[in-house]
């Protein structure tokens, strides 16, 4: 990557409001020493990135539960731009009491949504996209230090926010062709939905729409063994699309799509 990128100006006023906020008062700074470990059953892992000497760097210290895989609490030390601590506590947040394996599937998509003002508007302008990279970049080398312990590969916590998704029910609704209905909510689901639970190796299909509102949807990997997938996972998802749709759509999971 050219380290050039790192040295633009940061525009401040195209910053979100919640990215600002959470560069100003960060929550999540700080470092774990092999002491911290002793007597919990967890593993000090530390992901690296980038140098001083570049003008940029990263430290990640995370402490994973060596018995299912899931970081318990993390931490990190940063050298460099706002944009850095911006992106490191969006991600913290978004790792904690995650396991390493969904740790590895976090995309600078999915850091920019976690401090968006707006589901549609990017919290972080695009000159500052390179800091998200080597905090990504952070997360893959501690990751890579925890694949020899196990984790469970069934996800009960669902990673959907429905309160952060902006309100703008679709105008028109009841007067679009079925295609066109499907469409938007397959629109919906791709940009506001589905990220979140590919996070978790899953997956969601549109099997069909009824009667203008009633949304049949099949999940697919690991959301078809997942014990949320009947309950916080689809109100969430239900919740998303009264939201951004309409007030009256209601999701029916197809359960035969489930594993027992």
């Amino acid at each position: 990557m050219n380290k050039d990128v790192f040295y633009l100006p940061y525009p401040w006023a195209h910053y979100s409001k919640k990215l600002a906020y959470k560069i100003e008062h960060p929550q999540f700074a700080g470092f774990f020493l092999p002491e911290d470990t002793l007597g919990r059953g967890v593993r000090l892992v530390i992901g690296r990135e980038g140098s001083i000497a570049e003008g940029n760097a990263v430290t990640m210290y995370w402490l994973v539960d060596e018995s299912d895989g899931i970081i318990s609490d993390i931490r990190y030390q940063v050298f460099g731009a706002s944009a850095l601590i911006g992106a490191l506590e969006a991600a913290c947040q978004l790792l904690l009491r995650k396991n390493y394996d969904q740790a590895r599937r976090i995309s600078a998509d999915l850091i920019d949504r976690e401090v968006r003002d707006k589901s549609d508007a990017e919290a972080f302008p695009r000159e500052v996209y390179g800091h998200l990279n080597l905090v990504l970049s952070a997360i893959e080398t501690a990751s890579e230090q925890c694949t020899d312990i196990p984790f469970d590969e069934v996800y009960i916590d669902s990673p959907l926010h429905p309160d952060t998704v902006s309100a703008g029910l679709y105008p028109g609704w009841e007067n679009l062709p079925q295609a066109d209905k499907i469409r938007v909510i397959e629109e919906v689901i791709q940009k506001e939905i589905r990220p979140y639970i590919e996070l978790d190796a899953g997956g969601i299909q549109i099997m069909g729409l009824s009667d203008q509102y009633q949304l049949t949807i099949a999940y697919q990997g690991s959301c078809t063994t997942c014990y949320s997938a009947t309950g916080s996972t689809l109100n969430a998802i239900q919740q998303i699309l009264q939201t951004r749709v309409h007030p009256s759509i209601q999701v029916i999971p197809d359960l035969s799509f489930l594993k027992q």
